[in-house]
């Protein structure tokens, strides 16, 4: 080596100290923080490459079981051809030396420390998922008595690790909802997710997706990495709000605490920016400690605590006071075998209510009348909200409070509101729309007939079981419900509701049941509402009732009734007007009954006699042949 050679390599090799002790004085930036932690008592997180790989050591390959022969992968949601890092079930030595499989949100064994509050935490889950055999009326992990009450709902949470499951089996335990494990990091997909949404769902469980954080990673490539593989898979609409798993056995040091929380911040809001959806945070006391130490910047998310063997309410990480999802240890399913079993804070409305609905106008109705319009957010989360007429045009934003409304121009027409969510003062969720048609026309409606009809009679002075019958109309909104009115002067007015829907543009004969008082003078009214509100009266007939008992048989009117007792010693009999037979009643049924009409037959003009004649005959499971008369009510209009 040449002199000049010697001088140029000492030059260079200076030239590398001084900016190593440059490098050094200034501080770690906090990247590189995220990359190369500083040398603590903690376990080395990094492979033989210095790759950052959360909380997995090692560069772990894909070891799941067996796929399903015929999983309907999505486009985009297929695996990927070559092993992916992936998270394995470990093995933690219990006190009897029998294995214990960890749950499946975790993807790392537990690694020793002198922490008394991992200790305990190990313990209470060492405790908690100890799959060792147990008889069948025996297990540990029941919860309190309070959740025992069946207040709460129970649910699942899964990954490949659990093979193929049966979720109808899932679903007849009792279990209604899941968490299925969608991504990892920034480029693992659980190769399970697309077939175990698909058949939880079938099964008829709330599902929702997570994915276990990476904090070593950016955290807005880690959430579009999950959303891009939910949504492939069909995961985002209808489904339980999303989750970031947040855990970490091994501890980490104090130095990436930091970043990581921002990174996880980051993913937070990326999720928000595609969704409008705040994630869920699943963590225990410890995990979060070791992640992002014990950071109070979430507490305005949801928790699902990891507390296994706790009774209820369990430990909670700083920053909460309550829990959506609180995950107990392990349950037993029949023929299944063991799950990661799970409550949720309400019941069967207050779960169905988290899923992801479409943004609507007044529930999705077809039509208003009104200009100030309520609007159904679908499941997003947002403390402001602005709206648009044409996308473009937007409001000021402003507070939600109990609804959010928009305001609609009082011209008929079909409309479209646009709305964006504001969450906080800077996260804005994506525009969402819906439409829907001004309608200030009342629909059409014919005066109503009126009828006597077959049944008991009511409890009540207004007694006599009549039907009304008209036709409606409405092209615009079509018909949504109606409602019928009987006013009996003195006596007093009746009124019953007549549900059904019609399309736009489709003229319907609506029937209606109600009831009139016996020995009146009464008009009846139809009232019909279309799809946007507007409603329309129309008076029919007026008519008159009279109750007649059985010694007078001869009746006048347009329609006569005969009241009749049924009974399990009843038989039959025949109606005849002006002795000709018009009708055989058939009195038997297996309980007795109260006094009801059994039989309307119509009158001609004039006077006319009617008589109930046994025939002697009764159906066979009958203990006779009796006929019992109460008496007989006219109807004329």
């Amino acid at each position: 080596m040449t002199r000049y050679r010697v001088v140029a390599l000492a030059q260079a090799l200076t030239m590398i100290m001084l900016l190593l002790l440059g490098s050094h004085l200034a501080g770690p930036s906090p990247v590189r923080a995220a990359q190369q932690p500083v040398a603590t008592d903690s376990v080395n997180v990094f492979d033989a490459e210095g790759k950052g790989i959360g909380c997995r050591a090692g560069t772990r390959k894909y070891k799941g079981p067996g796929l399903p022969k015929d999983p309907p992968w999505p486009p985009g949601a297929e695996p990927t051809p070559s092993p992916q890092p992936s998270p394995v079930a470990s093995v933690i030595p219990a006190a009897s030396g029998e294995p214990v499989v960890e749950p499946t949100l975790s993807a790392e064994p537990v690694a020793a420390d002198s922490s008394a509050l991992v200790a305990a935490e190990r313990t209470a889950y060492v405790a908690a998922t100890d799959m060792r055999p147990l008889p069948a009326e025996l297990d540990p992990l029941t919860p309190s008595a309070a959740l025992d009450s069946g207040e709460l709902l129970s649910g699942i949470d899964v990954s490949h690790h659990n093979g193929d499951i049966d979720y109808a089996k899932v679903w007849d335990a009792g279990h209604r909802f899941v968490y299925i494990k969608a991504t990892q990091d920034n480029d693992f997909v659980d190769p399970m997710f697309p077939t175990n949404l698909e058949r939880a769902r079938a099964a008829g469980l709330a599902a929702g997706a997570y994915h276990f954080f990476d904090y070593t990673l950016d955290g807005r490539a880690q959430a579009d990495h999950f959303l891009d593989r939910v949504e492939a898979a069909g995961g985002i609409d209808d489904a339980l709000p999303p989750v970031v798993d947040v855990e970490c056995w091994k501890p980490i040091g104090a130095s990436i605490h930091a970043v990581s929380s921002t990174r996880l911040r980051d993913f937070v809001e990326r999720v928000y920016e595609r969704t409008g959806r705040m994630p869920i945070i699943y963590t225990s006391v410890f995990m979060w400690r070791e992640v992002v130490g014990n950071s109070d910047d979430f507490e305005d998310l949801s928790l699902w605590a990891a507390c296994w063997g706790c009774d209820a309410p369990p430990s909670l990480a700083p920053g909460w006071d309550d829990w959506a999802f609180w995950q107990t240890g392990l349950t037993r399913i029949p023929t299944v075998g063991r799950l990661d079993s799970n409550y949720f804070g309400g019941g069967s409305g207050d779960l169905d209510a988290l899923k992801l609905r479409p943004f609507s106008i007044e529930s999705g109705a077809i039509a208003t009348s009104s200009q100030r319009v309520a609007l159904d957010l679908g499941g997003r989360d947002a403390t402001h909200i602005r709206t648009s007429p044409d996308g473009e045009t937007w409001s000021d934003w402003s507070r939600i409070g109990s609804t959010p409304f928009a305001e609609l121009p009082a011209e008929e027409g079909e409309y479209t509101v646009f709305a964006q969510l504001r969450y906080g003062s800077n996260l804005r969720s994506p525009v969402v729309s819906d439409s829907i048609v001004v309608d200030h026309t009342p629909p059409q409606v014919s005066a109503p007939t009126v009828s006597l009809r077959t049944g008991m009679l009511a409890e009540g002075a207004a007694s006599i079981p009549i039907a009304a019958t008209w036709e409606a109309r409405d092209d615009v909104a079509g018909l949504a419900d109606a409602m019928v009115q009987v006013d009996c002067g003195e006596l007093g007015t009746t009124r019953s509701v007549a549900p059904g829907t019609a399309a736009p543009g489709r003229s319907t004969t609506w029937a209606a049941d109600a009831f009139a008082y016996p020995d009146a003078d009464c008009a009846v009214t139809a009232i019909s509402r279309d799809g946007a509100g507007n409603t329309t009266p129309a008076g029919g007939d007026r008519f008159t009732t009279t109750s007649l008992d059985v010694a007078a048989a001869v009746v006048e009117g347009d329609q006569v009734g005969v009241i009749a007792t049924r009974g399990p010693d009843a038989g039959r009999a025949a109606v005849l007007v002006d002795g000709v037979a018009v009708g055989l009643i058939e009195l038997y049924v297996p309980q007795m009954s109260g006094p009801e009409v059994v039989f309307v037959t119509d009158l001609t003009a004039g006077s006319h006699r009617i008589e109930v004649q046994p025939t002697g005959s009764a159906d066979a499971a009958s203990g006779g042949t009796a006929v019992a008369v109460d008496g007989y009510v006219t109807l004329a209009r």
